[in-house]
Parts: structure tokens; sequence; C-alpha cells
């Protein structure tokens, strides 16, 4: 134990100040999952066994486990004051986005910083059905340029997105302004560039914004409803049946919260007919799956977690059930 000069002025007691850092380290934990989850949001998505989702979905379990336990522990008041929080935060890098959108760049960039990128488009047969790879059963791909207009300008679909024919001649043409051996590959037939080059900042903060967006609607949904309902069956219940409240919380409100980040993050593509309502249900259940799964296994850690922390704070859940129960009752009253 710290010495008592060791204690700050604000911290009334040894045990106060024990009970302060351990809310401040599961508020950090959850601040910083949702900080982390918006920023890797869409960036990828990957094959978790059978489960496809986005890799922004990894850090999501902690943050039901964070306020979880601080309901159960500290009560309702400051777990929802840390659901606002994290609103907060979700606000903070939506600005923090938007800055860097609208300051001007400078025109140095480091090899990480730019990303090349080609168009492809489907090989197709006689019959205009797409080609598919033999060995992977996968449509086969072209290399594309956009197709230009009369006025210069790329030609567009019915769904407003650029039209692109493939490329049949290629060629290497020096760079514009760049030094006399620097060279681009070409379609020889328009002079039109084959790669793009784009910005890292640009990649990150249109999916940063999409996540962020979306997540700031469902996560205000979800968290909430996983207090509400974690307060419920804590008060059905008078306290017992721990596992009962964090699974039964955490499992409908995670639904809430998967099923409003897929269908508004990609509301646009759904709507124009780039991503099939199939690849959307198939994003829903890889994700919730995820989610589920992670709920049920965090179960032991949480018992235990509550178990320890109960003594080492000296706190009773009873006793905090009870002072949520008299809050609301003073409340509604």
């Amino acid at each position: 134990m710290a010495a008592p000069d060791r204690l700050h002025p604000v911290e009334a007691s040894h045990l106060h100040a024990r009970r302060e850092r351990v809310f401040l380290v599961l508020a950090g934990i959850f601040l910083g999952a949702m900080a982390m989850l918006n920023i890797l949001g869409i960036t990828k998505f990957i094959q978790l066994g059978p489960l496809e989702l986005a890799v922004g979905v990894l850090p999501y379990p902690l943050t039901f486990l964070c306020t979880d336990l601080i309901s159960e522990l500290y009560g309702r008041a400051r777990a929802n004051f840390v659901v606002f929080t994290g609103l907060l935060v979700n606000l903070l890098v939506l600005g923090f986005v938007w800055a860097g959108d609208a300051l001007p760049a400078i025109d140095f960039r480091t090899p990480v910083q730019r990303i090349v990128t080609l168009d492809y488009v489907d090989e197709k047969g006689p019959d205009g059905a797409p080609l598919l790879d033999p060995d992977s059963g996968r449509p086969l791909a072209r290399p594309a340029v956009p197709e230009i207009g009369p006025d210069g300008q790329p030609l567009r679909d019915a769904q407003g997105r650029p039209r692109l024919r493939p490329v049949e001649r290629f060629a290497l043409q020096p760079v514009p302004g760049a030094e006399s051996q620097a060279r681009r590959l070409v379609d020889a037939d328009s002079g039109q560039p084959v790669l793009r080059e784009e910005q890292l900042f640009t990649r990150i903060s249109v999916s940063a914004r999409q996540a962020v967006l979306a997540s700031m609607i469902a996560y205000l949904f979800a968290q909430f409803i996983d207090v509400w309902l974690f307060h419920f069956w804590k008060k059905v219940t008078r306290g017992k049946h721990l596992w009962l409240r964090n699974n039964g919380s955490t499992v409908v409100s995670q639904l809430v919260d998967t099923v409003a980040v897929v269908t508004i993050t990609f509301w646009g593509a759904i709507s124009t007919g780039e991503v099939g309502s199939r690849q959307v249900l198939t994003w829903i259940a890889g994700g919730y799956s995820f989610k589920l799964i992670a709920a049920l296994l965090d179960t032991l850690p949480f018992y235990a977690a509550v178990a320890f922390l109960s003594r080492r704070l000296q706190i009773d859940p009873h006793e905090e059930h009870s002072r949520d129960r008299e809050a609301v009752a003073a409340r509604d009253s």
C-alpha cells in the first residue's frame, strides 16, 4: 500500500483512490476500444474460421465487457456516463478526420503514404457471360480505365459509377513533370494511366467517416440497450444470476449494433446494387456470431473480475443494485 503522503488531495482515502483508478482503467479500455474499432472500421474484411467480418469488429467485445463491469460495480449512472463519453470520442475522431481532409497537404509523400490501385472489369465470353478461372472458380478480370466522353469527363452509369472498359494494349509513357527516366503504364489507345495513385489518408478518412457515422447511431442504441437490459435483469433476479444479466444484455444489444452498423455503413452501396442482400446478411451473421461467441466466452472472466474487484474495492454489487433501484424510484416519484 502506498504511503499516506503519496495520495493526491482529491483522493479521500486509499480505498477511494483504488476504486477510482480501477474505474479509470475500465473506462480507458472502453474508450480506447471505441476509437480503435472506428479507425479500423471496414479497412479490411477478414476470414476468421467460417466467419466473414470487418477487422473493426475485433475490439468490440471489450466495450460491452467494460460497461457490464462498470454497471455491476459502480452502478447505472456511471455506466451511462461512460457511454456518453464514448459518443464524445466518436465526435472527436470525426472532427479530426474532417480537419485532416480540410487542411492542405504538402507535395512530399513517403512511399507508405502512396497507394497504387487498378480498376478491373470481368472478362466475358461470346455469350456475354463472365468467364471463370478454372482453378479458383472466380470471374476472370482485366485491367480497365474509365470511358471518357466528348467533354473529356468520365462517363457514368445509371447508378453514378464510372463506366469502365478493358485495356487492350499497354504502353509506357513519361510521367508529366517528373524526371526524364520516370515512366508510367498507360492505355496505348487513349493514353490514360492504368495505375491510379491515391493517398493513404484519403482511404482511411473515407473508411473512418463511414464507420464513425454508422457507429455513432448504432452505438447509442446498442450501449444504452446493454446498460438498460443489464439493470433490468439485475432487478428481476434481485442481484442474482450474474451470467444472465451479463449475457442477456450483451446478446440483444450486439445484435442491434451489428444490424445497424452494417446497414448504415453500406446503405449507399446497397441502394445502388453494388452490395447484394446476401453479402449484407453474410457480414451481419459473421459480425454477430463473433460478438455472440465472445460474449459467451467472457462469462467466466466476468465472474472472476467481479469476484476479485468486489473484494479488492470493497464494493457490494447487491448494495449498488439497491442504490440504483432507489434512484429510479426517486426519479419516478
